[in-house]
Parts: structure tokens; sequence; C-alpha cells
């Protein structure tokens, strides 16, 4: 780190784009603090598409055809040469002009932006901001106004449909990475955020102002088409994800399919802290004899019991799902052994209050496996396995 500034020194050059690699997470938390902003940071693990899109970005905005390297010239609004004392009104003047330009650059060299003219960028530009996200940091919220229009510089985001239970954890829609751009669906219908939109890791966003976006929407039929494409794909995907993990009716928990694809995404963190996680496969003790006496309502009603005392039994960052007919799933990320006895006993606790208070004519009880991995495998089969193991020997 102590030689990047004489390195710019050197070449006369203090916009100069450098990425560091680390394997320090520290030593990127610090970074976006203490050093300029055209300094980049790439903690492992890290693969080589992510690096090529990081370096692709900083050379777009470095190189861009036609970027001046004048005095005037500016790397995200830090001028290159001190503006003489005399005259700062004028001074910021320039300045505003050139991050004007640098950002029109930016945006020519992005297929969707390609086919409009220097004034249509300047004019989308001409208002906008750069705005960094930390890894796992909202870039807007389910249900909020339409304040900007991103368009992604560098890194990736992730859109999600979130749940009722907690705004950052539901279904994944899509993953949007350099040159696209996000949040336009609210500036186009003028309603509140559809999703949540989260920065997978460390991502840069120019963020339009709705009206410049709308008024060069509506000068320009490419750009229109471009957008047009762009959503018709994305709401295709997302209809036939909602629709393929649509949740279960009877208790509104995601069912087997959705379980598995997502502890995928959820394992991965514990697996890369190494914190560990902990599942449970619960199986109702007696269901169909329940049915057969007293009906399939009641049956219904018990599993409803069952599913609503998971959900207020476990966080909402853990995941719970309906795994078959009479059997529930659960995941508990960053957990680990002794962790078992509290959780299995909190849903003993919620399970049989649940029961008491809805009146229902049984005692309703769960068979329950656990087991659990300091590293959790790539997929849930494993673990499930070893709780199935665990509940038949009970």
């Amino acid at each position: 780190m102590e030689l990047i500034q004489p390195l710019r020194a050197r070449l006369g050059r203090p916009d100069l784009p450098i990425i560091l690699l680390t394997d320090k997470a520290t030593v990127q938390s610090d970074f976006w603090v203490s050093d300029p902003p055209v300094t980049d940071c790439l903690t492992k693990p890290f693969s080589t598409p992510m690096l090529r899109t990081r370096v692709l970005a900083w050379l777009t905005r470095a190189l861009a055809p036609g970027k001046a390297r004048t005095d005037e010239t500016i790397s995200r609004g830090s001028p290159k040469a001190a503006p003489p004392a005399s005259v700062p009104g004028a001074a910021a003047a320039r300045a505003d002009v050139a991050t004007a330009a640098s950002y029109a650059d930016v945006l020519a060299m992005m297929p969707l932006f390609r086919s409009l003219d220097r004034e249509q960028l300047l004019h989308l530009v001409s208002r906008a901001t750069e705005k960094a996200f930390s890894a796992g940091n909202a870039v807007i919220r389910q249900g909020e106004p339409a304040d900007y229009v991103f368009v992604v510089l560098s890194g990736q985001v992730r859109v999600v449909q979130s749940t009722f239970a907690s705004p950052l954890v539901g279904q994944v829609l899509a993953e949007i990475g350099y040159g696209e751009v996000f949040g336009e669906l609210s500036t186009l219908t003028d309603q509140p955020r559809s999703a949540t939109v989260v920065a997978v890791e460390h991502t840069r966003c120019l963020a339009l102002a709705p009206d410049d976006f709308m008024q060069v929407l509506q000068r320009s039929p490419d750009l229109a088409i471009g957008l047009l494409r762009s959503l018709a794909w994305r709401l295709t995907n997302a209809d036939r994800l909602l629709a393929r993990y649509a949740p279960d009716p009877l208790t509104g928990l995601p069912g087997r399919r959705a379980f598995h694809d997502q502890y995928q995404r959820l394992a991965a963190g514990p697996r890369r802290r190494q914190s560990g996680v902990i599942l449970l496969l619960l199986d109702v003790v007696h269901l169909n004899a329940i049915n057969d006496r007293f009906g399939y309502m009641v049956g219904d009603e018990v599993l409803r019991a069952v599913a609503d005392a998971l959900r207020r039994a476990f966080r909402t960052t853990d995941l719970v799902a309906r795994y078959g007919g009479d059997e529930f799933a659960a995941l508990l990320v960053d957990a680990g052994p002794a962790n078992i006895e509290g959780v299995v006993n909190r849903v003993h606790d919620t399970l049989t209050d649940l029961v008491s208070r809805r009146g229902l004519p049984v005692t309703v009880q769960c068979a329950i496996g656990v087991s659990g991995s300091q590293d959790p495998p790539a997929t849930a089969d494993e673990l499930l396995w070893e709780a199935d193991e665990n509940l038949r020997c009970k």
C-alpha cells in the first residue's frame, strides 16, 4: 500500500487506477476509508471472471476514447491538478463538466448506452453521482421510493424478492453485473421498489437522476428497445423462478426444491467463515392417525401449527421448509453443537404453546433428527441423510 502513491507520482498520474489483491479482509475495510477512491481492492477468494470484470471496468473509465488528459481532467470528482485559488467557482464548474464528460465516456463503452449521442450521454449524467457498496449491503430495499436508476460500474448485485419475515432473505431473481441497469422498473411504473438489491461483492454504481433517465429514454428508441429486452428477460426469468419455487400453499413455507437451492447459497458464508451449520429434520408423529380420527382439516391445522412454531423458534436468517408430507427441514447458519439442545427445546416449547392456544384436540409431537458441520458440504444431501438416520434411531 505504501508504494501506491510514489508509483502514481512517478508516472504523473494521481488518478491511475490500481487494484490491490489481498488475503486480509481487514485491509479491505481500512482501505476504503484511507485511500483515494481510484484504488480498488479485492480480497481472496476471487475468481478469474471477477478480476477480469473489475479490470475491464477500470480500463473503461481510464482509457475511454476521447477522454481528455489535461490539467482539468478528474477521476471521480478529484482534480488532477489543483485549480487556482482565486477562481474557486470557475474551477468547480470545470470539475463538474469534466466529471460529466468522464461518466459519459464510461457509459459510451457499455452496449446498452452505445447508441446514444454525446449530447444525450451528457444529459443522462448531468446529475449523476457515484456510489460504492460493500459486500452484503443493501443498495435498494423493497418498498422504498425510487430515488435513483443505477448502472453497475464494477462488481455485482443480487436482486432478491423479499419475504415477510426478512428483507434480505428471499428468492433470488437475478444477478446483475458490469454495464447493466437496475432500479429502472419503479421509475417506469412510478411505484415503490418491487425487490431488494444486495451487493454480492464490493460494487460501484453510477446513480442517475430518474427524470434525466426518463427524458433520454423517451428520445432514444434504441435505448428503449434495449431496456425493454433486458426487462423482458428478467421478468420471464423471475416468473419462472417464482413459479418453480412457489411456497407450500398449506404452510407458506418453501418446498423441497427451494430448500436445496437456498441451502447452497446460505451455506456458502458459514463454509467461508468456518462458523458451522445445524440441520434439523422434523417428522410429525402419527399424522395419518390424526387424519383418520379427526379428519384432514385437523391434520392440516397440525401442519400449520408446526410450520408456525418453526418460524417463531428460528431466526429470520435461517431456512425453514416443508420437506415432505409430514416432514419439515430447518437450517441454522453460523451455529455449532453447543446450540443444538437449546434449539430443540425451543421448538418443543413453542409447538406445545401454539397447540394449546389454538385449541387443537390432539397432542402434537415431532421426532427430530439433527446433524451439523463446521465445514458445510456443497449440497444438503449429506446433512439430510445424517439427520434422517438420527431421527430413525429414536
